[in-house]
């Protein structure tokens, strides 16, 4: 009889073997089938749809499909009954990633950002000659990004960095959602609250921020510094809160007008168990990475010194000197490596300082302007930010009425916001404050939705999550790529600049209306680039002709699309500005035609030496 049973129980083990094969494949082939799906999607864009509202009009409609099944497999792994495996999530994740950062780069021809290209310049200037320039520019006063670049495409044997330029976000997101997930499972209860906050980092992540450059790598050092002193150098164990107060007591009237519990810190997570020896090596982590940090940016040492200061205010970090170091660090290479930077720019450094009235302005208010287009981007940021935070909020809320509220998560996510009373930061001060909030933020906002387990509400969890990852998967792209009109290099734009480089002598100056132009890539030294400015009038033809007979070897001023597109939608000039502009050139007499194409000329003063070129 039991070997009956033992031969009816052999096909159905195999059975089940076979059925959990199966459901491994299912589960796996979403992601992939997601993958292949979107990419087709984006190859089939077209950077001639690019609109007013940037990237999005480009879009095939196959590519929601794809992250539509992306977040339904994704949402099901995390909120079943067990959840799915580590692995597979990643995988997920990393799709997603790739979905929304790689968009441009499948899309559009050249790699995006200008600005980009400028850091592929300077890096360019210092593999060549093992120097630095300040006078040229103040960010070679913090080369460490650029030094860096220098040496790791000299070492691969590349040219220069212009094959990284494309797929940078790509590669910076990935390593930030590595840094963030350990931020999350260590701040959080459980896995699916830690997962969920990755998967909601990435569309809420629209700050775009991520562009080869030094912020880039900067927000990654930001990142691991806080992931560390979460991890290791918390209490053992926490006061404040978690003790009972008299009943009279402010933050006991606190907490009952805001429906608390009196210790809504009860299960606060302690530090990593490590030996002393392991500390040490860690101390010498942080300040190994805040130093290349100090060195490479100006803004974000100074968020890791608030950051750091507020978890030590607040008592969830034992290393209580650790901001005073950071910060007379931070000061010692201020002083003595970017003299040449703040020797003349005292008011640009301290002018704002606590003025949080006028740097708001100057950073959201002051930034809805432009066309139609720009300013719906800009009032969706906005919304998008505040949305984020206030669902934050709540979602701290419901973590602290379960007893698992952390306050050194909170102190993170709140820190960031010290830094408008200290700088406008060329008016990009809110974005910057939101980035570095944001992996705190999400934290909160997954605490929000997911319950506490073994869960009773499964479904309908599961049903928010997924109606929140749709609206920040569809804001993304207009809130990230809405610029995309002069934010992309046009080839034409980049012929017209390579044309400059073969035929323009050395020390000559490039004249350009706006500074939105893909130069400087090569040769940063050797030609003067002099964009006039965004204020020129429809009476300019005097300050531009001013500016080219200013350089005794010769002028070449150049007009693009790009810059048109740029002053149009971003400054706000009247339609066909540009163009009109040009007419001027052109009929004032002054100028000669050098180079035409369909996007791009270039002009020299008719008394030039330099002949048609």
């Amino acid at each position: 009889m039991s070997g009956d049973a033992t031969l009816a129980a052999v096909p159905t083990a195999a059975g089940q073997r076979v059925r959990d094969g199966l459901r491994a494949v299912a589960e796996w082939s979403a992601p992939a089938v997601a993958l292949a799906l979107g990419v087709w999607a984006l190859r089939r864009g077209d950077a001639a749809d690019i609109g007013s509202l940037g990237l999005v009009t480009a879009l095939r409609p196959e590519l929601y499909v794809a992250l539509a099944l992306l977040t339904a497999s994704f949402l099901h792994g995390v909120f079943r009954a067990r959840p799915a495996p580590d692995a597979l999530l990643a995988a997920h994740v990393a799709v997603l990633v790739v979905l929304l950062f790689g968009a441009a780069p499948i899309i559009e021809p050249l790699p995006r950002v200008i600005s980009g290209w400028l850091h592929v310049g300077f890096a360019d200037y210092i593999a060549r000659t093992g120097e630095t320039l300040p006078q040229l520019d103040a960010r070679f006063s913090w080369p460490g990004f650029f030094a860096l670049t220098a040496m790791a495409t000299r070492a691969a044997g590349l040219p220069d960095a212009m094959p990284l330029l494309a797929w940078a976000p790509v590669g910076f997101n990935l390593l930030y959602g590595a840094a963030v997930f350990r931020l999350a499972r260590d701040t959080s209860s459980d896995a699916r609250t830690a997962w969920l906050a990755l998967w909601l980092f990435f569309p809420a992540n629209w700050v775009g921020q991520d562009y080869f450059g030094p912020q880039a790598m900067n927000y990654l050092f930001y990142l691991v510094l806080m992931m560390v002193l979460l991890r290791w150098f918390r209490p053992d164990r926490y006061g404040g809160l978690h003790q009972e107060r008299p009943p009279r007591s402010p933050v006991a009237l606190l907490l009952r007008v805001l429906r608390l519990p009196p210790r809504p810190l009860l299960r606060e997570p302690i530090a990593q168990a490590t030996g002393p020896a392991s500390l040490v090596g860690l101390v010498a982590v942080v300040l190994a990475v805040f130093a290349a940090s100090a060195v490479s940016h100006q803004l974000t040492p100074i968020a890791i010194v608030v950051s750091v200061g507020a978890l030590v205010l607040v008592r969830r970090c034992t290393l209580r000197r650790l901001p005073v170091l950071l910060a007379v660090l931070l000061t010692a290479y201020i002083s003595y490596g970017a003299v040449p930077y703040w020797a003349g720019h005292l008011h640009d450094m301290f002018g704002s300082f606590g003025n949080v009235g006028g740097t708001i302005n100057h950073g959201a208010v002051e930034r809805v302007r432009g066309d139609e287009g720009h300013q719906t981007v800009v009032l969706l940021r906005l919304v998008l930010a505040v949305a984020v935070w206030g669902l934050a909020a709540i979602g701290a809320w419901r973590r602290m009425r379960r007893g698992h509220g952390d306050l050194g998560l909170l102190a993170l996510a709140g820190a960031p916001f010290l830094l408008l009373g200290m700088q406008s930061y060329g008016g990009e001060i809110f974005l910057r404050v939101y980035a570095f909030a944001l992996p705190f933020m999400v934290v909160l906002l997954a605490g929000l939705l997911v319950p506490v387990w073994p869960a009773r509400h499964r479904v309908p969890a599961a049903v928010l999550a997924g109606a929140l990852s749709t609206v920040l998967i569809g804001a993304f792209f207009v809130a990230r790529y809405g610029n995309e009109s002069f934010e992309r290099v046009r080839p034409g734009d980049h012929r017209a600049v390579e044309w400059l480089y073969d035929h323009a002598p050395a020390g000559t100056s490039f004249v350009s209306v706006t500074s939105n132009v893909p130069w400087r890539t090569e040769g940063v030294e050797r030609y003067r680039y002099r964009p006039i400015g965004d204020d020129l009038g429809p009476t300019t033809i005097g300050a531009i002709e001013d500016e080219m007979r200013g350089n005794p070897k010769g002028a070449y001023l150049i007009f693009t699309k790009g810059q048109f597109v740029f002053a149009e939608t971003f400054l706000g000039k009247p339609h066909g500005w540009g163009e009109g502009l040009e007419r001027q050139v052109v009929d004032s007499g002054k100028f000669r035609l050098v180079y035409t194409s369909t996007e791009a000329r270039i002009y020299v003063l008719g008394a030039s030496r330099g002949g048609d070129r």
